[in-house]
């Protein structure tokens, strides 16, 4: 069976780039991680609560990006399943950073706001090269459009393709 060319490569693309997405949010991830670590950050009055926004930006991020690899994969064999875990993993990006932001502006408690603001630049370093760039919503519309246009079969989650 033959397939529409430009949609496969779409997926395909896309597949690439959430692969490269995915290995710079990592590399910089990884390396924020090893700098709090050396330099031994821990909470202060004024920051009560860093190392905990930290961390869960960090695992947050950690899970985001795999479900990106997971994504890129499938997409790379031309799966629709791999539309579907990127979507979540895209919406789930923009609902983060929405979060993030909520949580800045949090006035009723600026000890939270202050901690989540200072551990941001750091704490969510992996998912910043996305983001700067706006790739989880141009990849939203183009893997989407992309699925509507393979033949049906291939939409069907294929352990062949």
């Amino acid at each position: 069976m033959q397939i529409a060319r430009w949609p496969s490569l779409v997926l395909r693309g896309f597949g690439i780039a959430n692969f490269i997405f995915a290995g710079l949010g990592l590399l910089l991830l990884a390396s924020s991680v090893f700098d709090i670590r050396q330099s031994a950050a821990a909470n202060t009055p004024q920051y009560p609560y860093f190392l905990l926004a930290f961390w869960t930006m960090t695992a947050a991020n950690l899970v985001l990006l795999a479900l990106l690899i997971f994504g890129g994969i499938r997409l790379v064999q031309l799966n629709s399943l791999g539309v579907s875990v990127c979507n979540a993993a895209f919406a789930a990006e923009i609902a983060y950073f929405a979060m993030v932001g909520i949580l800045w502006g949090a006035a009723s408690h600026p000890s939270i706001s202050k901690s989540v603001g200072a551990a941001t630049g750091v704490g969510s370093i992996g998912l910043s090269p996305q983001m700067i760039c706006g790739y989880p919503l141009v990849a939203l519309i183009f893997l989407n459009l992309a699925r509507q246009r393979l033949p049906t079969i291939m939409r069907i989650s294929n352990p062949d393709a």
